[in-house]
């Protein structure tokens, strides 16, 4: 059996206020910026900023193409009194077909000028979309504790924590509901947004007494730096007898599983043994045949014995390990 009381090593996840009066679409992106941090890293910028270099470049560019436009439109090279037979006359002639050529191209500058405000309008709609979008997660921060606001020990504890509730939720007993499922399910929630509230408050004040100088000025000031790690070490310690208290709730379940297991075996072995111990029956009606059946019905039912104290254990550990529903 894994023994849950050894310090978790794992990273808590990040923990959300189960009450918390959030919209979907919050949630929603909470959820994306929880599993890609990445994505809403930053703080909020003016949308225009974002839009203004290709703004300059892009209206720079149409600028000169519509100036290059109407310059080339009365340009004219090519000599009408010039003999195109001749060299002279070839050359202007394929160099006004080139400017031509050329103002023909260049005419599509308005269609290069809607380009680029249509650009910058949707990067200037996407940045203010991404800027309601970290406004969201700054008003939803207070319902969120998450992992890097913690002391190591502070996180450890809640790593345990999570552990634990995540083993009861797994287990077969509980897929099975042969515990109180439903009150896993809804009590867990509220259990860990409690303990992660605590330890983050903890942590804050944790972090503070560490910045206190380490050598008292006086008696008086010895004796308050005293109390408050006394203070701290009480509270921190109320935290880990929750949290030994489920990791003790996930051992039980544990049991209760492996104990499930173990009837499942035997019902097995029995369904399939039928026909064994039948032929065993007629075959061999002496005292030796009868005590092995007997042995048999035995061990079975001790295993199913065993299986029914387990759970009733576990049971009784998440009377005194959760509240009742209502009370959630």
């Amino acid at each position: 059996m894994t023994d849950t009381t050894k310090p978790a090593s794992s990273t808590p996840r990040p923990v959300l206020d189960p009450d918390a009066d959030l919209p979907e679409t919050t949630r929603k992106i909470l959820r994306q910026a929880l599993e890609e941090p990445r994505r809403y890293a930053g703080r909020p910028v003016n949308p225009l900023r974002v839009a203004l270099p290709l703004l300059m470049r892009g209206g720079t560019g149409v600028a000169a193409a519509a100036g290059a436009w109407l310059w080339t439109d009365d340009l004219q090279i090519e000599d009408p009194a010039e003999d195109a037979s001749t060299v002279a006359g070839w050359l202007d002639h394929l160099l006004q077909r080139a400017v031509d050529g050329a103002h023909t191209a260049l005419s599509v500058w308005p269609l290069a000028a809607g380009a680029v405000a249509l650009i910058c309008t949707a990067l200037v709609a996407d940045r203010a979309l991404y800027n309601a979008h970290l406004r969201r997660l700054a008003a939803a921060e207070e319902y969120l504790v998450r992992p890097e606001a913690l002391t190591d020990d502070a996180r450890e504890l809640l790593s345990r924590a999570q552990q634990a509730m995540t083993a009861v939720l797994d287990s077969e007993v509980h897929r099975e509901q042969l515990i109180d499922a439903q009150r896993n399910t809804a009590v867990f929630p509220q259990q860990e947004w409690a303990i992660a509230q605590d330890l983050r408050e903890y942590s804050r004040i944790a972090r503070k007494q560490r910045a206190a100088p380490e050598e008292a000025v006086s008696t008086r000031v010895a004796e308050l730096l005293t109390s408050r790690r006394s203070v701290l070490e009480t509270s921190r310690k109320g935290i880990e007898r929750r949290v030994t208290a489920l990791e003790a709730y996930a051992e039980q379940v544990a049991e209760a599983d492996a104990r499930y297991a173990e009837v499942r075996a035997i019902e097995q072995l029995a369904a399939s043994s039928d026909d064994l111990l039948a032929l065993l029956a007629r075959t061999a009606a002496d005292d030796l045949a009868v005590a092995e059946i007997e042995g048999l019905t035995g061990e079975a039912a001790a295993v199913a014995s065993t299986f029914t104290q387990a759970l009733e254990s576990a049971k009784q550990t998440a009377v005194a390990v959760l509240p009742s529903r209502d009370a959630a």
